[in-house]
């Protein structure tokens, strides 16, 4: 069983770098990026954390996100389950180039680093210890679900990846803007970089529930119990 599944954005804007003010003659050519943004994808996860110190009353207690494959109408004790999920962590950091005489600002990326970060927790009930036959096959069956959570996490770093060199093909500069305006104008281009994350952050997550359930599914409880009869 997989507990509680979550899949949080933290976005983090780094101190944008002012550039020397421009000495351009014309509102026409100016405003152009000097450079093209890194992006950089990455990949984490924690070793895997067990807790063996719970009952199967206690586990009992645990929000189950996957649906109980015998049916609502069946009361099951919970073994094992997994507890964590896929954190998504962005951080930006922008370039300015300043117009003086025209009291103008544009902003382009410098740089955009997006971190998938997965921090599991395997509980296998207390009733079970170590070495019983019960134990190793809770503990295969919940590595399974830590399985998908990687396949995930390096499916979509790829995905996300080319998502977001896309968005930055789109448009490569943003402005010019007035100088009075650079703080709603720094909101609106941090928003579209949110905006996409979301939307392939839910996509994901979608994905992972939809993998996740059938890791629980009917012919893997009963492969697990058939194991130790």
């Amino acid at each position: 069983m997989i507990y509680r599944p979550f899949l949080t954005v933290l976005l983090i804007l780094a101190g944008a770098a002012l550039a020397t003010p421009a000495a351009a003659s014309s509102i026409g050519n100016w405003c152009k990026a000097d450079n093209a943004p890194r992006i950089e994808i990455k990949t984490s996860t924690d070793q895997v954390s067990w807790d063996f110190t719970q009952s199967e009353k206690q586990l009992n207690r645990f929000k189950i996100d996957t649906v109980n494959p015998y049916g609502k109408e069946i009361i099951t004790d919970v073994g094992g389950l997994m507890q964590g999920g896929i954190e998504l962590k962005e951080t930006m950091r922008f370039k300015t180039l300043t117009h003086n005489g025209l009291n103008q600002i544009c902003y382009w990326f410098d740089t955009i680093v997006v971190t998938l970060h997965i921090k599991p927790t395997i509980y296998i009930a207390s009733e079970f210890p170590r070495g019983s036959c019960k134990h190793e096959a809770i503990r295969e069956h919940e590595l399974k679900h830590i399985a998908v959570d990687r396949e995930i996490v390096n499916k979509y770093a790829n995905i996300l990846g080319q998502a977001v060199r896309d968005e930055m093909m789109r448009q490569t500069v943003f402005g010019p803007y007035n100088v009075s305006q650079s703080g709603q104008a720094e909101a609106y281009i941090r928003g579209r970089l949110e905006k996409l994350l979301k939307t392939y952050s839910a996509m994901m997550d979608d994905e992972r529930k939809n993998r996740q359930q059938k890791v629980d599914s009917l012919s893997e409880y009963e492969r697990v119990n058939r194991m130790c009869r």
